[in-house]
C-alpha cells in the first residue's frame, strides 16, 4: 500500500511543481506580457494561505478523505485545462479566476496526503515512510521544472501544461485505488466545522514542539522565497547564463535527497523538533559562505552542500506534527503548516527585488543565511516544552 500511496502522491507533487514554470512560459508565450504571467501564478498560489486550516479540518472530518485527495487532482487538472484553453481567448480577469480555483486546494497535495500516511502503515514503518514521503517531495521539486522545461523546449508550452493535466488525472484515478482502514467516528466529526478549525489552530500554537518546528520551518522558507530573484542576479555576476540558476537549485535538492538518505536510520533516535533546528542553522552556516564562491562550479558544491544539511528539515517536521497532533488534527495541522510555509514563500519573493536593488545580491544572501539562524534559535526558543506532550498519532517518541 505504501507504494501505491507514494505513486499517488508522487504524481500529484510531480505535477504541482511544474506549475510555476509552466504558467510563467505558457502565459507569456500567450499574452506576451510578463506581469500577467506573474499575476497568474500569484493567483495559483496566494489563496492556499488561507485554505489550508479549513481544508485539513474538513479532510479530518471527512469519512472519504481519499475521494477528497482525488477530487483536488481532478480539478487541477481540469483548471490547467481551462487556462490552456482560455489564456489569450477569454478576458485575463477570467483566467485569474481559473487559476486562484485551482490553487485553492493546493495545501492538499502536500499536507493532505502527508496527513494519511499514518493511516496506511504500521507504527514499525512509520518512519520509513514519512522518509519516502518526504523524499518525494524534493524529487518533485528536480523534476517537475525539469520535466516543464524539456517539454516547453521540446513541443511549447502547450504540452506543458497538458503533461500537468495528464499526471493530475492519472494521479486522481490512482489514489482511488488506496485502502484506508476503517475508523472509529471521531471527534472532529462530532464538532462544528469552525469550532475544528479553532482546535486546531489552537492546538499548534499552544503545543510547544509543534509551535516552535513550525515557526522555524516558517520563517527559513520565507527567507529562502527572497533567493527566488536575487539568485539569478547572483548567478549573472559570476559572468554565468542566468539559466544556470536552475542548477543551484536542483542541486540544493539532490543534497536534500543525499542527506535524508545518509541519515534516515538515525533520525529516530533524536526529537523530530531539535533535528529541524539543528538542520536549519547548519543550512544557514553553509549558505553564508555562497558569496565567497568565483565561479558557477564552486557554488553549485555550496549549493549541495547546504541542501545535504538541510535534508532532514521535512522528514523531522512530518514526524512532528504526527508525534505531538492527535490523530483527529493531523489532516488540519498539516495543510496549515504548507499554507503558512507557502504564504511565508511568497512574500520572501515580493521583497527580494527591492532588496536586492538596494543590499547587492551578495549581502542578500548573507541575511538570508542569518535568517535560517535566526528562525533556528526563534523556534528553539518558542518550542522549549514543560512537559512534552505525546499524542496517539505515530505510537511512542
Amino acid at each position: 500500500m505504501l507504494r501505491r500511496y507514494l505513486a499517488s502522491a508522487g504524481l500529484a507533487r510531480l505535477a504541482d511543481e511544474m506549475v510555476a514554470v509552466t504558467v510563467v512560459l505558457f502565459v507569456k508565450d500567450r499574452t506576451g506580457s510578463v506581469v500577467l504571467a506573474g499575476a497568474a501564478v500569484a493567483a495559483y498560489t496566494l489563496p492556499s494561505i488561507l485554505s489550508g486550516p479549513l481544508l485539513g479540518a474538513w479532510l479530518d472530518r471527512t469519512r472519504r478523505p481519499l475521494l477528497a485527495l482525488a477530487g483536488n487532482q481532478f480539478l487541477l487538472a481540469a483548471g490547467t485545462a481551462g487556462l490552456t484553453l482560455g489564456t489569450g481567448r477569454m478576458p485575463f480577469a477570467v483566467v485569474v479566476g481559473l487559476a486562484v480555483l485551482t490553487g485553492v486546494t493546493l495545501p492538499m497535495t502536500s499536507g493532505g496526503f502527508t496527513s494519511l500516511v499514518p493511516r496506511l502503515v504500521s507504527d514499525n514503518t512509520l518512519p520509513r515512510a514519512n522518509t519516502c514521503d518526504a523524499l518525494l517531495f524534493n524529487v518533485a521539486a528536480i523534476g517537475g521544472p525539469a520535466l516543464a522545461g524539456i517539454l516547453t523546449s521540446a513541443f511549447g508550452a502547450t504540452s506543458a501544461m497538458t503533461a500537468i493535466s495528464a499526471l493530475a488525472t492519472v494521479g486522481g484515478l490512482w489514489t482511488t485505488t488506496l485502502r484506508l482502514p476503517r475508523r472509529e467516528t471521531t471527534r472532529a466529526e462530532a464538532t462544528p466545522l469552525f469550532v475544528h478549525v479553532r482546535r486546531g489552530l489552537a492546538h499548534l500554537a499552544r503545543t510547544p514542539p509543534l509551535r516552535g518546528a513550525t515557526l522555524a520551518t516558517v520563517l527559513s522558507l520565507g527567507a529562502v522565497g527572497t533567493l527566488g530573484l536575487v539568485l539569478p542576479l547572483h548567478v549573472e555576476s559570476l559572468g554565468v547564463d542566468v539559466g544556470a540558476t536552475g542548477f543551484v537549485w536542483a542541486a540544493i535538492e539532490a543534497g536534500c535527497i543525499i542527506g535524508v538518505v545518509l541519515l534516515r536510520r538515525h533520525l529516530h533516535l533524536w526529537r523530530p523538533e531539535n533535528t529541524v533546528f539543528v538542520a536549519i542553522a547548519l543550512y544557514g552556516l553553509v549558505m553564508a559562505t555562497w558569496p565567497l564562491a568565483r565561479g558557477l562550479p564552486a557554488l553549485l558544491a555550496l549549493a549541495l552542500l547546504s541542501g545535504l544539511v538541510q535534508g532532514p528539515t521535512l522528514t523531522s517536521i512530518i514526524t512532528a506534527r504526527q508525534r505531538y497532533s492527535p490523530a483527529d488534527l493531523l489532516s488540519q495541522v498539516s495543510t496549515t503548516g504548507a499554507s503558512l510555509k507557502m504564504g511565508a514563500f511568497a512574500l520572501g519573493a515580493a521583497v527580494g527585488g527591492p532588496l536586492a536593488a538596494g543590499l547587492g545580491t551578495r549581502t542578500v544572501i548573507v541575511a538570508v543565511a542569518v535568517a535560517q539562524l535566526a528562525a533556528a534559535l526563534l523556534g528553539r526558543l518558542t518550542g522549549t516544552p514543560r512537559a512534552v506532550p505525546v499524542a496517539n498519532c505515530s505510537g511512542t517518541p
